[in-house]
């Protein structure tokens, strides 16, 4: 369980962005990295920068259990792991120029055309940057594949970085796993970085608190079960009822959701819950998701089914 004193739960927090220097209990300059995969570059430079506080996030649960324990070998208690995918995290999680260095290693450069808004460089998250980075903020940039390099490196330019590289890294990198997979197989590893130039603006989506909505009319069994399939589309976001779970006496269900804003996906619960006066139709706490727009159009959609 080292994990555990390391994991930040923000899908639950009332307030987002959020006061970081109560989440660590100081005040210092914050750090992030985005995919820390088994956590060797966030245990490293823990060490190397105790006056830092350093943020990582992924989404892969083996992922947080592996970095908890490096972490906890190295002694880090300046360090704090999300599950969350780190792009929606970054802009969702910050405030306007309270990031001082953004660090991404070795992400996967989905080369096929279909699969492009799945990584991580593009515009949307150069536009974080130039926002969430402080005034001579940097962005650092490592991996396995040159072209990705480059275009990312023009891509920053275009936003009115100061870039520098990519250039190759001889010897030492992050000190990743996958650089050591790569180095085994001969690649070369290549490396930018990028200074913050003027400042830009993006849109953030997830605020507001928990979602929930009275409805003032007998609700059966049968009409819950119904709301399998339901589902809606607009520019930016849909969602979609997969499944129903009833309670066996009855009085309660869940319903499994499916929603995308922006292609930042989540799955979560909403549960109806019967009594005298009708029911309420709210999130689960099981899962909680990011209060985005999809996630409480959803809520609101059930509810309205129900009266309906």
């Amino acid at each position: 369980m080292d994990f555990a004193r390391y994991l930040v739960t923000p899908e639950r927090w009332e307030h987002i962005p959020p006061d970081w220097a109560t989440a660590f209990g100081r005040t210092a300059p914050l750090a992030v990295e985005i995919g820390f995969g088994n956590g060797e570059f966030l245990a490293g430079v823990a060490q190397e920068h105790p006056d830092w506080n350093w943020i990582g996030f992924e989404t892969s649960l083996t992922c947080v259990t592996k970095a908890g324990r490096k972490l906890a070998r190295a002694g880090a208690e300046h360090v704090r792991l999300a599950l969350a995918d780190g792009r929606f995290a970054l802009r969702e999680l910050f405030p306007d120029e309270g990031v001082a260095r953004v660090f991404v290693h070795f992400p996967c450069p989905w080369p096929k055309r279909s699969h492009a808004e799945r990584r991580v460089m593009d515009e949307d998250f150069t536009r974080t940057l130039v926002t969430v980075l402080a005034p001579g903020g940097t962005f650092e940039l490592t991996t396995d594949v040159l072209v990705y390099a480059e275009d990312t490196a023009e891509d920053l330019r275009a936003a009115g970085f100061d870039v520098t590289g990519p250039v190759e890294l001889a010897e030492v990198g992050p000190g990743s796993r996958y650089e050591a997979k790569w180095r085994r197989q001969g690649r070369r590893i290549w490396r930018l970085r990028a200074e913050r130039g003027p400042k830009g603006s993006t849109l953030r989506i997830a605020e507001g608190t928990m979602p929930h909505v009275r409805i003032l009319r007998s609700v059966t069994p049968d009409a819950v079960a119904g709301l399998v399939g339901l589902k809606e589309t607009w520019p930016g976001g849909a969602f979609v009822v997969k499944a129903v779970y009833l309670a066996p006496h009855g009085g309660s269900a869940l319903l499994r959701v499916f929603a995308t804003d922006d292609g930042f996906e989540q799955q979560y619960f909403i549960a109806v819950v019967r009594d005298e006066g009708g029911a309420m139709a709210k999130l689960d706490g099981a899962a909680v998701p990011f209060r985005t727009p999809s996630v409480k159009r959803s809520v609101a959609a059930v509810a309205a089914a129900l009266e309906g």
